[in-house]
């Protein structure tokens, strides 16, 4: 309706309200048009993924590419991510009750304890063996039990990523990556930014390209492409 009177336009609704019939027929009008549900996005996100700060994204993007002459050589671009994994189911658990029980009930902490997955992919779907973060305070040889073939862990007090143990990855990566200048692309969160860590990307040969801030729902590779349908292969190993 505001777009009626904005417009100084008559309209046929009687009710002042567009009906169901109206919006079909709409829809049959304009074949462009789809009627899709909308994904919540916090305002931050919202004000950051703008079509400037994304084109600049790519531009910039494109040219650490021509500098580093990777054009032809996607093996050498390679994505950095970070998945945290509950070590309790993502979604509610079903479970067995008195037929008649509508509300059950699990008493379960709010927020289980998770164990923090890095992975790094390159363009043409090489992988690093990632590096599992485990919370806690003493380092137990007995957490590298299982693990996948040559994939390492660490451990910190709050079971995500720190600076120091950002370093320690870099080191371990290193002793995967392919020959030559390497370009890395991942989001710029402070644990990932330190003089130590660009110290150390430069001695092996790493240039270091950030995300802009609060665009990885939609710019991090790894997020859009692999760790969805990770979560759920996680859950189902679980239950």
């Amino acid at each position: 309706m505001q777009y009626f009177e904005k417009n100084n336009r008559q309209h046929p609704f009687t009710s002042n309200l567009a009906g169901e019939k109206w919006f079909r027929l709409f829809l049959n009008r304009h074949p462009q048009l789809r009627h899709r549900k909308a994904q919540a996005m916090n305002p931050a996100r919202a004000q950051k993924l703008n079509r400037f700060i994304v084109n600049d994204h790519f531009t910039k993007l494109e040219q650490a590419i021509i500098d580093l002459d990777l054009f032809d050589k996607p093996d050498r671009i390679l994505n950095l991510g970070e998945k945290g994994c509950h070590l309790s189911l993502h979604h509610q658990q079903r479970v067995i009750a008195l037929k008649g029980n509508k509300r059950v009930h699990l008493v379960a902490p709010e927020h289980g304890e998770n164990v923090t997955v890095v992975a790094c992919v390159s363009a043409v779907g090489g992988v690093i063996p990632p590096m599992i973060i485990f919370k806690g305070k003493n380092r137990k040889q007995q957490f590298g039990d299982d693990l996948p073939p040559l994939a390492c862990f660490e451990i910190a007090e709050k079971g995500s990523m720190t600076n120091e143990l950002f370093v320690k990855w870099l080191q371990h990566f290193s002793k995967f990556k392919p020959q030559g200048s390497i370009l890395l692309i991942f989001d710029g969160a402070k644990c990932h930014l330190s003089i130590d860590i660009l110290e150390e990307a430069d001695r092996h040969n790493i240039t270091l390209f950030c995300l802009p801030s609060n665009t990885i729902h939609e710019l991090q590779p790894l997020d859009t492409a692999a760790f969805r349908s990770f979560e759920y292969h996680w859950d189902q190993e679980v239950f």
